[in-house]
C-alpha cells in the first residue's frame, strides 16, 4: 500500500512530539495494541475510534487516537507501521497523537517476530521507503531485539496472531478468605464463563458518556471526558456526568432528552437497593462506562452513582452540583436548575414513579454550602485518573453478568481501592 496524501511535516523521535504540538509528523513506529471505543444499540452498534499504543527507539510508550473506520482496520498489534500526517495535540501534560482525514497508514514489517526467519536486512531492503526513514526503522527494529517487547506482546484469544499461552505472575498477595475470585488479569476477567464479583488490577485510560440524542461528527467528542477536562469554559462537563436520580440504586430519574444510552428507557418504579422500595432522589453521578487497560487487555466497566463516588475520592454529585452553582450563580449553564429547585415538580414530571419515591427526603434537602471548593477538587481528581500512561494500577472490585455484552454493563464496578504495597 502507498501514500495516498503528500507529507506535511518532518519524520519525528517519538521523544520529541512535545517540541511539535499543532503540527504535523512522521512516526514510524511499534504497536503495542490496538482498542476500539465503541458504543451499542438495539439496532447495532458504532466504532466511534480506535486507540492504539505505540512505541520507537526514544519512546516505549505513546498513545495515538484514529478516528477513519477504513485506517484503524488497517492496525494490527506486533506490526511496525509508517503514519503520517500524524496532528499531535496535548491535554494537560499528555502529548498524544490524532490519525484525522488527511493521514495514511503504511505498514512496512507485519509482525515482528517474522524477523527470525529473513532478517534486518532483508526486511528493510524490501520496504519502499526513503533513506533517511529505513535508517528510523533499523533503530526500530534493534529497539525492538533488545527489549523483546514483540515477543511478550499478547492478543486476546481469537485473534487470529495467537499462537502461545501467555503465563503472567500474580504481584500481590493474595487474601487468606475472600468472596470475589482474584483474577491475574484483566483477559482472566473477559474469559469468566459465570456471573461472579472478580477482583483484579488495572490503569484507568477514558471516561465514556455515549448519549441517545445525534451528535455531529465534530461533537462526538464530547463522549470522551478526557478531551474535556482541558476546556475552561466546558460548563456542560458538570451536567453531562450529573443528573436527578436515585443515590441507592444510581438509576437516572430526569427528564432531559440528552440521555446515556446505558440509562433504561422508563425509570424504574422500585428502588433495588432500598429497604422499602423508595427512591432516595437527589444529585447523582449519571452512569457510564471506565475504560481501564492492564497489559493484556482493555475493556470497559459500567459504573453507577455509589461506585463513582469511591472513583472521585468519596465525594458525591449533590457537593459537586452545588459547589458548582455557587460559582456559576446567575449564569444560564444548568439544563437542570428547574428539576433540582422544584423536587416536588421531579415527582410530578416522573409520572407513574411518582408513588415511589421518597418525596419527604426531598423536601426536606436543602443545598451543601461549604467553604470547600468541591467541584475544583472533583476536576482536579478527574484529570489525575485520566493521566494516560502516567496513572499507577488501581485495585478493582467488579461484579461480572456473563448474560450481557461489555458495552451493555457486563462488567460492574462495585469498589476501587490504591493496593497496599
Amino acid at each position: 500500500m502507498t501514500s495516498v496524501v503528500g507529507w506535511y511535516g518532518p519524520l519525528i523521535d517519538l521523544s520529541r512530539a512535545a517540541l511539535h504540538i499543532g503540527d504535523f509528523v512522521q512516526l514510524l513506529v511499534f504497536v503495542h495494541r490496538s482498542t476500539p471505543v465503541q458504543f451499542k444499540l438495539w439496532k447495532g452498534g458504532e466504532v466511534i475510534r480506535r486507540d492504539i499504543q505505540v512505541g520507537d527507539d526514544s519512546r516505549p510508550y505513546f498513545p495515538i487516537s484514529i478516528w477513519q473506520k477504513q485506517m484503524a482496520s488497517m492496525v494490527v498489534p506486533g506490526d511496525i507501521v509508517l503514519l503520517q500526517n500524524v496532528k499531535l495535540a496535548k491535554y494537560g501534560d499528555v502529548v498524544e497523537g490524532r490519525m484525522i482525514h488527511c493521514s495514511s497508514l503504511l505498514p512496512l514489517i507485519h509482525r515482528f517476530n517474522s524477523l527470525a526467519s529473513k532478517g534486518m536486512d532483508k526486511l528493510v531492503g524490501e520496504c519502499r521507503i526513503g533513506i533517511t526513514t529505513k535508517e528510523k526503522l533499523k533503530k526500530v527494529i534493534k529497539w525492538l531485539q533488545r527489549t523483546g517487547f514483540a515477543f511478550c506482546s499478547i492478543q486476546p484469544q481469537g485473534h487470529p496472531y495467537s499462537q502461545k499461552k501467555i503465563h503472567l505472575k500474580r504481584n500481590w498477595k493474595l487474601p487468606e478468605e475472600r468472596d470475589s475470585k482474584d483474577c491475574i488479569s484483566l483477559l482472566e476477567v473477559s474469559h469468566l464463563t459465570d456471573s461472579c464479583k472478580a477482583v483484579f488490577h488495572a490503569s484507568v485510560g477514558e471516561i465514556f458518556l455515549p448519549f441517545t440524542t445525534t451528535l455531529s461528527e465534530s461533537e462526538k467528542e464530547r463522549m470522551f471526558i478526557s478531551r474535556r477536562l482541558f476546556k475552561t469554559r466546558d460548563t456542560r462537563l458538570v451536567t453531562d456526568l450529573i443528573c436527578t436520580g436515585c443515590q441507592l440504586c444510581g438509576s437516572p430519574l430526569d427528564t432531559r432528552h440528552d440521555k446515556s444510552m446505558l440509562e433504561d428507557e422508563a425509570s424504574p418504579l422500585y428502588c433495588s437497593k432500598s429497604v422499602n422500595r423508595l427512591h432516595v432522589v437527589n444529585s447523582i453521578y449519571r452512569p457510564f462506562m471506565l475504560y481501564v487497560w492492564d497489559e493484556s487487555e482493555y475493556t470497559p466497566l459500567l459504573v453507577k452513582n455509589k461506585a463513582a463516588e469511591l472513583l472521585f475520592g468519596n465525594i458525591s454529585a449533590e457537593r459537586v452540583y452545588s459547589s458548582f452553582r455557587e460559582q456559576h450563580s446567575g449564569q444560564n449553564v444548568d439544563p437542570v436548575d428547574a428539576t433540582l429547585l422544584n423536587p416536588r415538580g421531579v415527582v410530578e414530571d416522573l409520572g407513574s414513579c411518582s408513588s415511589a419515591v421518597d418525596t419527604s427526603l426531598k423536601l426536606k434537602r436543602k443545598p451543601i454550602v461549604s467553604t470547600m471548593n468541591f467541584y475544583l477538587i472533583w476536576l482536579i481528581l478527574l484529570r489525575t485518573l485520566l493521566q494516560q500512561g502516567k496513572n499507577s494500577p488501581l485495585k478493582f472490585e467488579v461484579s461480572v453478568n456473563t448474560r450481557l455484552d461489555k458495552e451493555n454493563g457486563r462488567i460492574e464496578m462495585e469498589s476501587v481501592w490504591i493496593p497496599s504495597s
